[in-house]
């Protein structure tokens, strides 16, 4: 992977990882209620659950590089596609809550809080959606898949990290907004994947 394409990914992830999510929103839950450093475990916990599901799909890429070069582009620009869609209906959805909905658990044991970030996380179907739409955009499929994953799915998994505790350490300020202004979640998310798509679409 040349530094051009690596920088261009990280600029893409940096957009996409700082809108809160659910994960995110659960990092903010557990600040509030055992503190900003016991939600380094709900942090852990989520970014194990993104990186086993980085995996599922860098083995599905694997094996259709290694069959079908044209389905790969077929599905470079299938992946512009489901970042639109994705997009419109975050844009278009009743607003997220903040409230007392949000998953949470009973206790501030490091074992409770990892399991619960990665149980949000790997219950997220729209993960694997949006890893399988986002990762061949930067993935040059002459070259060996596995050093270019290897670059990319840690510095995915590291800016996740670092915005769920970002998010944790302003939690009583973020969490207090997001509940003031429910629509601006889906708004920041829903723009930020547009923006994303379309920078996707036109670098090529």
């Amino acid at each position: 992977m040349s530094l051009e394409t690596y920088l261009a990914f990280m600029a893409a992830a940096l957009i996409l990882t700082m809108s809160p999510g659910p994960s995110i929103l659960l990092g903010m839950v557990h600040a509030l209620h055992f503190g900003s450093k016991r939600t380094l475990f709900t942090a852990l916990g989520d970014i194990t659950a993104n990186l086993i599901q980085m995996l599922l799909v860098a083995i599905g890429l694997g094996v259709l590089i290694a069959n079908s070069l044209f389905a790969f582009q077929l599905l470079k620009w299938g992946g512009v596609i489901v970042l639109i869609c994705m997009s419109l209906r975050m844009l278009r959805a009743a607003p997220a809550s903040a409230g007392p909905g949000t998953p949470d658990v009973p206790s501030s044991r490091p074992a409770r809080l990892f399991l619960s970030g990665f149980l949000v996380a790997f219950g997220n179907p729209k993960a694997l959606v949006f890893f399988t739409a986002f990762f061949p955009q930067f993935i040059d499929p002459t070259a060996d898949l596995g050093p270019q994953l290897l670059l990319m799915c840690p510095t995915m998994a590291a800016l996740d990290f670092a915005f769920v505790m970002l998010y944790a350490a302003g939690a009583r300020a973020a969490f207090g907004f997001l509940r003031a202004h429910p629509g601006l979640l889906n708004k920041v998310g829903g723009t930020a994947l547009m923006g994303a798509a379309g920078f996707l679409a036109f670098a090529r």
